[in-house]
């Protein structure tokens, strides 16, 4: 089925899937599928998601949560819905939990990581003056479960497909892989447009 959907993907600017009376199991199998071969944009709508409020987006200053921001930029301006940006990073609370002593080195990293999001917030501003936009950055929770919590009440979660700590070979992040597993609203997976050599 992932082959048959990624052929058709070429040509669709979103692929859209439902439960269609399938159990949850089977749409999650035919999302990840679907997620991993698409060429475009896919859609997951889970049977008894109800209608949330704002749109949610996971970002993490690869060019794919850059696409994955465009993207939710775009549909929350249309919708006339509040845009929350996510960007979930563990790596100095892990360090300290391991026993290492709290740095200046720990505090520069979140800094740094803190100028990825401030930067993607200047960017919607600049692109979308009108539009609410709120960042959010976590730094407890692994993302994939921050991105689940944080949307649980949302109209939409966007996420790239492959972060930046993502291998190239991957079709799929880990990330995007654990939200899809159980998507807590609509969910749409972005793909970077690929360059075709005819």
């Amino acid at each position: 089925m992932g082959a048959a959907l990624g052929d058709y993907s070429k040509n669709a600017s979103m692929l859209v899937l439902g439960t269609s009376g399938h159990n949850r199991g089977a749409l999650t199998d035919r999302a990840l599928q679907a997620a991993a071969a698409a060429e475009c944009p896919v859609a997951v709508i889970g049977d008894g998601q109800k209608d949330g409020r704002g749109i949610l987006v996971g970002v993490d200053g690869s060019r794919e949560s850059t696409q994955a921001v465009a993207f939710a930029a775009a549909e929350a301006d249309a919708l006339g819905e509040e845009l929350t940006v996510l960007y979930a990073f563990t790596g100095p609370n892990r360090w300290i939990a391991a026993g290492l002593p709290q740095s200046s080195f720990a505090t520069h990293v979140v800094e740094e990581e803190q100028i990825v999001l401030s930067e993607t917030e200047a960017g919607l501003r600049q692109d979308y003056p009108d539009l609410v936009v709120h960042t959010v950055m976590e730094t407890v929770l692994e993302p994939a479960d921050a991105l689940l919590r944080a949307a649980a009440g949302a109209r939409l979660l966007v996420l790239g497909s492959r972060g930046k700590g993502g291998f190239e070979r991957l079709f799929l992040g880990s990330t995007a892989h654990a939200v899809m597993t159980q998507p807590p609203c609509p969910t749409v997976i972005t793909r970077l447009h690929r360059q075709h050599n005819d």
